[in-house]
């Protein structure tokens, strides 16, 4: 004869406790691929960045072609 599992009501199931460490291995699984693509789009952002401002032309260097590219005679 099998045995039957009842459940009284006002009883709750018993339940082990979660540890720090179980929860925050959960958390990390679940945020990893969020992590690594943040990462990644911080990266694209940071060349481009750095991109735009190597070509930005200087202000020195628009002064002394002028100069240069005009001849004066008296």
């Amino acid at each position: 004869m099998t045995t039957q599992n009842t459940k009284k009501i006002g009883q709750r199931p018993v339940t082990k406790p979660v540890s720090k460490m179980d929860t925050l291995h959960d958390t990390w699984t679940v945020m990893k691929p969020f992590v690594h693509f943040s990462i990644k789009a911080m990266r694209v952002l940071a060349h481009a960045l750095i991109f735009v401002v190597k070509n930005i032309p200087k202000p020195d260097d628009r002064k002394s072609t002028r100069k240069s590219d005009k001849i004066i005679k008296i």
